[in-house]
């Protein structure tokens, strides 16, 4: 599982490096030569959709997302796991809505053959990456709630 996450975290760094990449070039080129990159505002948009799904997957898996700390420190360990548990549940269940939501958004942006302006890209090329992402993170949660005994060990790091 480990390698897989490794893979996600990966594949997210690189499209974010494309697209700095991306726009670097586009605004040098726009400013110097007066030629912009076509489509670049769109890929970029676009590829941020999908560079976001597919981190939400590994912040799930580090526990890295945002924590209220409230009363945490003075909660016993055994209710520290229980609220975990009960916490990676309700987050299953919010990703697979969402998941839910972007396939329809796949589907919907494939039958109506929505593409770029400049470059005809088809849209639903990065809807579908971004969806990947969300079924990523339904995994990675899935194996949370499946996986772990709740024991202090599978706490998020305090």
């Amino acid at each position: 599982m480990k390698r897989w996450v490794n893979a996600i975290e990966l594949a997210a760094g690189l499209l974010l490096l494309a697209m700095a990449l991306l726009t670097s070039v586009s605004a040098f080129t726009r400013y110097s030569f007066a030629l912009p990159i076509p489509d670049e505002y769109e890929i970029s948009r676009l590829t941020l959709g999908v560079v976001t799904c597919l981190a939400i997957g590994a912040a799930f898996w580090h526990r890295d997302h945002i924590q209220l700390d409230i009363l945490w420190d003075r909660t016993p360990a055994l209710a520290k796991a229980v609220l975990a548990r009960i916490g990676t549940v309700i987050c299953l269940l919010a990703m697979a809505f969402v998941a839910w939501a972007l396939a329809t958004k796949v589907i919907d942006s494939l039958r109506s053959g929505l593409v770029t302006v400049d470059l005809g890209l088809p849209i639903w090329v990065f809807h579908g990456a971004a969806w990947v992402g969300t079924l990523a993170s339904i995994v990675v949660l899935a194996v949370q709630v499946l996986g772990h005994r709740g024991e202090p060990s599978d706490l998020p790091p305090e």
